[in-house]
């Protein structure tokens, strides 16, 4: 049986929940260099776009991994302005050869029969190194792309809560009779889709090693917990979030030469005394009266997460209160 020598690729296909993007990226790759290997993320072809939004064409995006999101009128015409991705694919390189029965290239999947144990022991070996390393890519670029499109709901699972949506009602007990009924609240999220300069700017990011920052994975997580009703998971991850960007405004700022131990001095001083006396040196005239603005409620937020961690529970913890967290923990990261 003669033998061939395969160079050898992976594909792997990630769920990409709530990603919008603009037409123009359709087919658009990004070809990283990773760890060991090589990967090259891809969103779905290009090859048959909707060029106009028609009834056939929406029935047709249902099933597709391309879903015309919102639009545009031309001339009467209604042309995509951005497209939900359901999925995008990964293909991975470790710069591996194998040697195996040339047969194997010409039938299905897993011919175990053309195969020592050996062989197959050894390519279960190479997917199992592959898929790790997809994971962990997809991983580190997903981050990315949140941070950059500051849309933290990318490829997360979709967020329902816990009420049916059908709205609430008083009755009369004896006669069942429904004589007041609940306004019924929903809420829409906009998402804005990435655009070229969003695609490149995630693209220099991942090749420069860069990471997506922890508070801003936490500031994310925290609205995420926020959404579907943890409001107690919501104040720690903001708060995380708050605490972690402020210590490392500080240490950026920090002058060279000083010694390890107070270094680490510094990193473990207490968040109150790095927001009172340390954190606002870093900043100029204009960004300390925008934390002014914040200060009492961020300490607020820390009294919050400590009751929360000590005790299990705030009592007295409401939805407008995680609300304006987030939107403090935004204005702090913002400045």
């Amino acid at each position: 049986m003669a033998n061939s020598q395969i160079n050898i690729l992976s594909r792997h296909r990630f769920t990409t929940t709530n990603l919008a993007i603009v037409p123009e990226l359709l087919g658009l790759p990004h070809e990283l260099p990773f760890k060991n290997g090589q990967i090259r993320i891809e969103l779905p072809s290009a090859d048959n776009p909707p060029k106009e939004i028609t009834n056939e064409s929406i029935i047709k995006s249902r099933d597709s991994i391309i879903i015309v999101r919102s639009h545009r009128e031309e001339n009467g015409r209604k042309i995509p302005a951005s497209l939900w991705i359901k999925s995008v694919e990964v293909q991975v390189s470790l710069y591996e050869t194998i040697t195996l029965p040339q047969q194997i290239l010409t039938r299905p999947p897993n011919q175990t029969d053309l195969l020592s144990e050996q062989q197959q022991s050894r390519l279960v070996q190479i997917l199992k190194s592959h898929q790790e390393l997809a994971n962990q890519a997809f991983d580190r670029w997903i981050r990315i792309v949140r941070w950059k499109s500051n849309h933290g709901s990318i490829a997360r699972p979709e967020i329902h809560g816990f009420d049916s949506g059908q709205g609430s009602y008083l009755i009369d007990a004896t006669t069942k009779q429904r004589f007041w009924v609940s306004d019924l609240t929903m809420t829409i999220y906009l998402v804005r889709p990435i655009t070229l300069s969003i695609w490149h700017d995630v693209e220099e990011t991942f090749q420069l090693g860069q990471e997506s920052p922890i508070y801003i994975d936490s500031m994310f997580d925290g609205i995420e917990q926020f959404k579907i009703g943890n409001l107690q998971q919501s104040v720690v991850y903001l708060a995380v979030a708050c605490e972690a960007f402020m210590r490392a405004r500080v240490m950026q700022h920090l002058p060279k030469g000083l010694t390890t131990a107070l270094m680490k001095y510094i990193d473990e001083a207490p968040i109150r005394r790095i927001l009172e006396d340390v954190f606002p040196d870093t900043l100029d005239a204009a960004q300390n009266n925008s934390l002014k603005r914040i200060r009492s409620r961020l300490h607020r937020l820390f009294d919050d997460r400590n009751t929360i961690l000590h005790s299990g529970h705030k009592q007295d913890l409401t939805s407008d209160d995680c609300q304006q967290y987030i939107l403090d923990t935004k204005k702090l990261i913002a400045i």
